[in-house]
């Protein structure tokens, strides 16, 4: 029969055992920042930067249907045209537009460079959660044990638990630490 000293020895051993878990959690994760470029829709109002160009470089177009071929020999089936390269500027953009002309517009063309984007900073803490577990165990030898066991963010696993050896009629407290090998 177990005595009342022995019961109050079991409780008091697995209280400590609880403490001793409590004491040795802690709240440590790890933050993971992921960093986004999201680019918009900006509308801006581009004007003639400086003054209107009026140096032109004189070119060769062959029109097929809607599409101007741009050709570095003149022949029969071309047009002699000009083209002049204006810059641009706005107020987030800037760029060159390339009109090609022959006194009627054969082609219009801009190259516009944006200086707008969006960083969107979106930190994510991940904490790894600690787990505890509660055993009991019967052993041949006429012991029977009841404990715990506290996984700490699956680096280490500690043991503590309370027992009572029948054939001594003594109880017990047993610790343990286990670290993960692979």
């Amino acid at each position: 029969m177990i005595s009342r000293k022995n019961i109050v020895s079991l409780v008091i051993g697995f209280m400590l055992c609880i403490a001793l878990f409590r004491f040795c959690d802690s709240s440590k994760g790890k933050t993971i920042t992921e960093v986004k470029t999201k680019v918009i829709k900006v509308t801006d109002t581009l004007k003639i930067k400086g003054d209107i160009v009026t140096n032109y470089k004189k070119v060769y177009v062959k029109k097929i249907d809607t599409v101007l071929v741009y050709v570095d020999v003149k022949d029969s089936t071309t047009i002699d045209a000009r083209v002049y390269e204006q810059p641009i500027v706005g107020k987030r953009s800037s760029g060159i537009a390339k009109i090609t002309t022959n006194g009627e517009l054969l082609d219009f063309s801009a190259i516009i460079e944006c200086q707008d984007s969006i960083i969107e900073r979106n930190t994510t803490k991940y904490i790894e959660r600690s787990q505890l577990f509660l055993y009991g165990q019967y052993k041949t030898n006429n012991q029977l044990e009841i404990g715990l066991d506290w996984n700490l963010r699956n680096k280490v696993i500690l043991k503590g638990g309370v027992g009572y050896d029948a054939s001594n009629t003594m109880p017990y407290i047993s610790v343990g630490i286990g670290i993960p090998i692979f």
